[in-house]
């Protein structure tokens, strides 16, 4: 968790009896202050314009306007802020729309308190919690086709990032800070800054989650590259552990798996997932090594098990 014993935390909710629930814990937790509570969209408008805060928890459906509409006015007014969702909606327009607004993490309001705990532990911590059922929803989402190459966006050709611009986006998108950044990429912290503002004007965005789904849509996240020959036969289990034991990455075994044993994309993922790799990292060396669509490679770790909340945190993390 970052270097702080005070978290300021503001919440929107227009149901008493969830408010009161939300706010008992909030207070229970030593860290953090619950700072003030809104019912409606005018009141929490009003509290975000003339105080600060740590954390936004807001509901999506206010009586009087949107969660939407604060995520987008905390995002332009407290830069710092993290911000998550707490709602009954479990449509995937919903979800979709609080990521797009700025949103980085979605609970529904049912789930038991200390998967709302931690939920807030990961959020400071800089990561972006789902609930599983949230999860499927997104998941079902893209694997309906609702991705970006189902929906072409028109954009000048100019506006384009660089390779660099993609690969910071891409550092952005699993929760990395300027200086883990260019610690990274042995850059300036500096230039990581210069690097992520061109980002936002590329893609008409004002914060980092917005950064991330804007490049997803459009397509900028994409990585390819090309396949090689393949050739003969050993045990690839045998051959694939002292690789990994060795400091190599999913994406250079599986590789070795195209090229020594000829393996198929669920093949070559099935002995990643027995040699201990993760989600995530199985996911980006699919895509690398095999260039599917993202729906593909979704439905393999589905079969090999993997939960419909691993599958998509594999998803978002390398996107």
């Amino acid at each position: 968790m970052k270097d702080k014993q005070d978290w300021q935390v503001f919440l929107v909710e227009d149901d008493h009896g969830t408010l009161e629930r939300m706010a008992t814990i909030i207070r229970a937790q030593p860290e953090l202050t619950l700072v003030g509570m809104a019912a409606n969209y005018t009141d929490a408008s009003a509290w975000l314009s003339h105080h600060t805060l740590d954390v936004l928890l807001t509901d999506l459906g206010l009586p009087d306007g949107t969660g939407q509409q604060l995520i987008a006015q905390t995002r332009k007014q407290h830069e710092q802020a993290e911000i998550m969702v707490i709602s009954r909606f479990g449509d995937e327009n919903s979800v979709v729309e609080a990521i797009k607004a700025g949103a980085s993490g979605y609970l529904l309001k049912d789930e038991p308190e200390e998967h709302i705990i931690d939920a807030i532990k990961q959020l400071l911590q800089g990561g972006s919690p789902i609930s599983p059922a949230i999860a499927r929803y997104i998941l079902d989402f893209f694997k309906n086709g609702d991705t970006a190459k189902s929906n072409p966006v028109e954009f000048n050709p100019d506006s384009l990032l660089t390779p660099k611009e993609k690969i910071v986006l891409q550092y952005i998108s699993r929760g990395y800070s300027n200086k883990e950044i260019a610690q990274s990429l042995q850059i300036s912290p500096h230039t990581v800054a210069s690097h992520i503002k061109r980002i936002y004007r590329k893609l008409e965005v004002n914060s980092r989650n917005e950064a991330v789904f804007e490049g997803w849509r459009m397509g900028e996240l994409s990585m390819h590259q090309q396949a090689k020959p393949q050739a003969s036969h050993k045990d690839a289990l045998q051959i694939s552990q002292p690789l990994k034991d060795g400091g190599k990455s999913a994406e250079e075994i599986i590789e070795v798996l195209k090229l020594v044993f000829s393996l198929n994309m669920l093949e070559g993922i099935t002995v990643l997932k027995q040699i201990e790799c993760s989600a995530a990292e199985i996911f980006i060396a699919a895509k690398t090594s095999f260039q599917v669509d993202d729906k593909l490679i979704i439905e393999a770790l589905l079969t090999l098990d993997f939960s419909h909340e691993e599958a998509l945190q594999a998803m978002l993390e390398n996107i």
